[in-house]
């Protein structure tokens, strides 16, 4: 009978063991976005296939200001566009197209990761929220969205202790784009200029700018 008991008493504490590790990551992330105002990142992005094959990397800087707006900005790599959200709508300038694309941001969930930071909003509105367990050094979480409108069928974020430190966005042909946040930086000061846009004399505009 003792050795019964002390038995039921192990699985018990693993049990709850278990129980506290599954909710570690979501505690992670809500810690990391409590009093976020302003947020800003060097970030490395990668595109993987379905099969794990690298097809493209490229690096940037993102800035956020909550709630609502963000700026980011492909520095290096084959990706030569910026995007810039001022709250109401998203600036997509593609350098190369010489073509900037409006989209009101409500519309534009699945266009940047930034923009799902950026939002003030509760993150179980919008998406459910699944644990995936420590690997890689990593905290990861599944956030996947209620509704089925945005450009990848769900989101996973690694969290270093308090810190997000990466984002993969999955698409339905099972492409990931991964972005590597090398330095975050929270609440820091950052101009609202930034998170103003104004088309380049001679590009094409499409979508609605007014």
């Amino acid at each position: 009978m003792k050795i019964i008991s002390r038995f039921v008493l192990v699985m018990m504490l693993l049990a709850a063991g278990n129980s506290w590790a599954a909710n570690e990551g979501k505690k992670q992330l809500d810690s990391f976005l409590a009093k976020l105002t302003t947020l800003q990142s060097d970030f490395v992005q990668s595109l993987v296939d379905a099969n794990g094959k690298v097809l493209d990397e490229s690096e940037g800087v993102m800035q956020i200001s909550r709630p609502g707006k963000f700026r980011l900005e492909y520095t290096s790599g084959s990706n030569n566009q910026l995007y810039v959200a001022d709250g109401k709508k998203v600036w997509i300038y593609d350098r190369d197209l010489a073509q900037v694309t409006v989209k009101k941001q409500e519309e534009a969930l699945g266009s940047t990761p930034a923009l799902l930071l950026s939002s003030t909003t509760p993150i179980e509105k919008n998406f459910r929220v699944k644990e995936l367990g420590f690997h890689e050094g990593f905290q990861w979480l599944e956030l996947k969205p209620l509704k089925s409108e945005g450009s990848f069928e769900y989101v996973r974020l690694a969290m270093e202790g308090n810190v997000l430190r990466a984002m993969e966005m999955i698409d339905g042909f099972g492409q990931t784009t991964r972005l590597y946040f090398k330095t975050v930086q929270r609440n820091p000061k950052i101009a609202d200029t930034f998170f103003k846009f104004t088309p380049p004399k001679g590009v094409d505009v499409v979508g609605d700018d007014k």
